[in-house]
């Protein structure tokens, strides 16, 4: 496992998220050649450099809060930080909403730079548009109202403690909703995997268990 600390926060990664990225870049590795190896490598490396600064954004937030202590993991389905620390409601939503917050700012600078440069290489269009996808569609994933993604978490914070059954049917159709969508509909067999693992783990915290999955 690949351990290391970034701006004081210890950081670790686990083998499986190198599997996710060599997910992410099958195709091109497929398509052959040094092009193709070259276009994995980018996807590594924007996919690692995106989810960390997303959980350094979360772990910035629990420093601000008073945690004493954060960490980070990158794991087969993305990131986590995490670490000892009693928030109030409002610092539990500000935490959860500075990952996504981190994110959609580094698409958003992407998205000037992209601008800028107008009509620009290839090269450089096929990495804009990776660092794009990776940190403003994700991060709009993450911001559906599904526990225990950011988005549900905020949720969770706003509905308050009484309302966790609420927020966990939601989570629970909502989720079992888009993975049929991905497995039927647009045939995205990864995003059926995850909101089906989403799925289930809000119907195991449903049954009054600790969810097994993310």
């Amino acid at each position: 496992m690949l351990s290391f600390r970034l701006f004081g926060f210890p950081v670790r990664v686990q083998w499986i998220f190198w599997v996710l990225c060599l997910i992410l870049g099958m195709n091109y590795l497929q398509s052959g050649g040094p092009d193709g190896v070259i276009k994995a490598l980018i996807v590594a490396a924007i996919v690692f450099g995106s989810i960390l600064w997303h959980e350094l954004g979360h772990a910035w937030a629990r420093k601000k809060s008073g945690a004493p202590y954060s960490e980070i993991m990158l794991h087969g389905f993305g990131g986590v930080c995490s670490g000892p620390g009693s928030f109030t409601r409002g610092q539990s939503i500000f935490i959860a909403a500075a990952g996504p917050a981190s994110s959609l700012a580094l698409g958003f600078i992407t998205f000037l730079a992209v601008i800028a440069a107008g009509d620009a290489d290839p090269w450089v269009q096929f990495f804009a548009g990776w660092m794009l996808w990776v940190n403003i569609g994700w991060a709009i994933l993450n911001l559906l109202p599904i526990f225990p993604l950011d988005g549900g978490q905020i949720f969770a914070g706003i509905a308050g403690p009484r309302n966790l059954k609420l927020v966990l049917w939601v989570g629970l159709i909502l989720s079992a909703t888009l993975a049929v969508a991905g497995l039927l509909v647009t045939k995205q067999f990864f995003m059926a995997i995850l909101f089906g693992m989403l799925a289930f783990g809000n119907w195991q915290r449903l049954q009054g268990k600790q969810s097994s999955f993310l």
